[in-house]
Parts: C-alpha cells; sequence; structure tokens
C-alpha cells in the first residue's frame, strides 16, 4: 500500500480554487436522497457535497484522509445544525459499524489512489461495507490523450475565480505526466489578487492522480468482487454534470457497481 499524505491544500483555499464546482450537487443529492438506506461519502474533503446531502434530509456520514478537512466540515455543519457522523480515515482501510445502500468517491477522489493496489483495496473495502443490493459510486474524469500531452511542464492559467468582496484568485498548474504508470503530478500556485490586481498572496502545493481507463475499471471491479457494474458518461463539473448519450475524451464518468 503506497503511502499517501494530507490533502495537498488547506480547507479554505480548497473552497477557494472549487467555489465554480457546482454543478455536481444536485446529482449526489438526488442519490443519496433516494438511498434506501444510509450513505458513507469516502475522500468527503470538507463538505462540499456532504452538507447539502445532509440539508436534503439524507442520512449520510463522511470519512477524510485529512484531520483538518474534518474539522472544517464539523464546522460547516454546526453552522447550519445538520447532524452527520464525520471521521478521520483512510478509504483504502476503513472500518465502519454499519453497513450502507449507498458509498460514493466523488470529483475524482478515486484517482488519489496511486497503484493499483490501493484502488483495489479500497473498491474491496467499499464492497465489504455495503449492505445487500447496496451501490457503489464513483464519478472521475476518462483519460484525454491530447490533454495529457499538455502535461509537459509547461505553466498554463486554468481559471480566475472573482472573490466576495472584489478582487480574484488565480489558478496556475505546472503539470508532468507519466503515460506508463498513469500518473499526473500537478504542481499549483494559487495567487489571491486585489481589486487593482495586485498579487496579496501567492500559495505554492502539489498533487498526484492516477488516471484509469474504462477497461482496466471493469477489471479493477470484477476483482474486487462486483459481478454487476456500468459506467454513464457526464456533462462537465461546470457544464450542468448532465448524462450524454456517448463518451467522449476528458469526460466525467459515473461508475456504478452493485453488491448483489
Amino acid at each position: 500500500m503506497a503511502s499517501v499524505r494530507d490533502y495537498y491544500c488547506a480547507p479554505d483555499l480548497y473552497d477557494v480554487i472549487y467555489s465554480d464546482i457546482s454543478d455536481d450537487a444536485a446529482f449526489w443529492v438526488g442519490c443519496a436522497r433516494a438511498a434506501a438506506g444510509p450513505v458513507l461519502e469516502l475522500a468527503c474533503g470538507n463538505g462540499r457535497l456532504l452538507v447539502p446531502c445532509a440539508a436534503a434530509g439524507a442520512d449520510i456520514e463522511g470519512l477524510d484522509l485529512t484531520p483538518a478537512m474534518v474539522e472544517s466540515l464539523r464546522g460547516k455543519l454546526a453552522a447550519q445544525r445538520l447532524r452527520a457522523a464525520v471521521a478521520v480515515g483512510d478509504m483504502r482501510d476503513f472500518t465502519r459499524p454499519r453497513r450502507y445502500a449507498l458509498i460514493f468517491i466523488a470529483f475524482n477522489s478515486f484517482l488519489h489512489n496511486l497503484t493499483q493496489e490501493d484502488q483495489l483495496a479500497t473498491l474491496r473495502g467499499c464492497r465489504q461495507h455495503l449492505a445487500p443490493g447496496g451501490r457503489l459510486m464513483i464519478s472521475v474524469f476518462h483519460p484525454d490523450a491530447r490533454k495529457l500531452i499538455e502535461h509537459d511542464g509547461t505553466p498554463r492559467v486554468i481559471k480566475t475565480l472573482p472573490q466576495p468582496g472584489g478582487g480574484s484568485a488565480k489558478v496556475t498548474d505546472r503539470g508532468r505526466c507519466d503515460p506508463i504508470a498513469q500518473l499526473v503530478q500537478v504542481a499549483r500556485q494559487v495567487e489571491m489578487r486585489d481589486v487593482r490586481g495586485g498579487v496579496t498572496e501567492t500559495h505554492e502545493m502539489s498533487f498526484e492522480l492516477r488516471y484509469v481507463y474504462l477497461p482496466e475499471m471493469e477489471l479493477l471491479l470484477t476483482l474486487a468482487g462486483f459481478s454487476r457494474f456500468a459506467v454513464e458518461a457526464r456533462t462537465g463539473y461546470t457544464a450542468g454534470f448532465a448524462p450524454k448519450a456517448a463518451l467522449e475524451n476528458g469526460d466525467p464518468v459515473v461508475w456504478t457497481a452493485w453488491k448483489d
């Protein structure tokens, strides 16, 4: 099992970087509300999805590797007078007392498993914690060779986000791709700018993802003990996260695997 570290940025900075990502929330809230039993979100972070699920009345719990993220999530739940059991834990090796109707891993978080061993450990642990007939759902991006080639070490501004009260956050990534190991390594810089465009803060961070192709994911799910699964393409996280009839490279996909 590969070693890991805490999530690559602080909770407040995470909220800034991903302030434009919200289109998948309604989808996951709908899945959580429709579950015929308790729900577990793995790699829940500081609650971008768990908080709205709890607010919608879902019986949801959360697990995340980083203590700071879990504490931030607890603060958000308390601020809205919501209750959900959240804890620090590793999706590759966790034990919970309940069995769940739905376990989900959203927004590419499964790709923080950097080896097949870790991916399998996560999938097997999820299956163990599902109730009979329960579902595991995972959203990841489908690899796009053209985009992967762009990870050549060249800095690229990926977005500039307006901030409350004026100013902006400029996010620049410098990525490198290892096509043999299927790893993307990203060095990220976030510049906080005032209303005049002056830089007030600069944050440097890095993270890695291991991307997964469809046939590989099918094999991983089979090895983890799932006999029935399906995949659905969806539009982007800022493009409605709606279902698509045909998969295109780079699309988010949602895997669903059932515990028969």
